[in-house]
């Protein structure tokens, strides 16, 4: 374009010359922008393309590990209804003096993965294996937990999304309940008599405001956000699935963040 202007300024064309460059030049900036356009917009599609890449791994390795917790689960029920002949083998053993051999069968037996312990905390064996595991892992970190799960109010949530959501749900709890005196996390899902739908609350202890965005849901602290912020967008994505609703806010009162998820069944 300023190409065009210079030779305007040194050259008198007729009219249908000068027309024509004026057309040109608009096409060209046109041309321009469209250009420009077309690379943002690739660029944003590949950024939301690697965080769905990023967020699926995440809970394909997730559904992955509650499977083989479910595998555990089986295999103890297996191992209890194999129990007596267990005892039968030991009983043999121990009429032929064989204590050696009595010692490690039974070593064997309680070294097992089979006989390792397994809580049960809801009806729902995939989602009891989620929630034995954050269990387990606030017993660790001195966090007070406790689970209502009431019988067949998640029946309809596909054994990904459940995954996804309590998942990413505790997972934000756990990490803002963590290093604080006396933390707690509770978790409450029933129905919501006489609609068709599903109450999901979960407070956890949170020792300040996080950060929210224009919509109100909270914004990672990380310093990698290519990395992070990931758990609430998977959370979304799912209560809008389930055509329900999600609303988050922390009382500053008793220093606890609350979630509220409607789904409907």
């Amino acid at each position: 374009m300023f190409t065009f202007l210079a030779t305007g300024e040194v050259t008198s064309y007729v009219f249908p010359i000068t027309a024509m460059i004026n057309i040109c030049a608009i096409l060209l900036l046109l041309s321009n922008l469209l250009v420009f356009g077309i690379h943002q917009y690739n660029q944003k599609k590949s950024q939301e393309f690697t965080e769905m890449q990023l967020m699926l791994q995440k809970e394909a390795d997730a559904t992955e590990y509650y499977e083989m917790l479910l595998s555990q689960y089986e295999n103890q029920k297996i191992l209890i209804h194999d129990l007596k002949k267990h005892l039968q083998s030991i009983e043999l053993l121990n009429a032929k003096g064989e204590r050696k051999k009595i010692k490690a069968y039974i070593k064997s037996l309680l070294n097992g993965s089979d006989l390792q312990e397994s809580a049960r905390i809801c009806d729902d064996a995939m989602l009891n294996a989620i929630l034995s595991r954050y269990q387990h892992q606030c017993k660790e970190k001195e966090i007070s937990f406790h689970a209502d799960i009431r019988s067949n109010t998640l029946t309809h949530l596909r054994p990904n999304d459940m995954t996804s959501l309590f998942c990413n749900l505790l997972d934000n709890a756990l990490e803002a309940a963590e290093y604080i005196p006396d933390s707690f996390i509770e978790l409450t899902v029933q129905k919501k008599e006489p609609l068709p739908f599903v109450v999901l609350i979960l407070i956890n202890s949170c020792r300040t405001m996080p950060k929210c965005n224009p919509d109100g849901f909270p914004i990672s602290n990380k310093p990698d956000k290519t990395r992070h912020g990931f758990g609430i967008k998977s959370i979304r994505k799912v209560v809008k699935q389930y055509q329900g609703d999600m609303q988050m806010y922390y009382d500053t009162d008793s220093a606890t963040f609350h979630t509220i998820i409607t789904l409907k069944q």
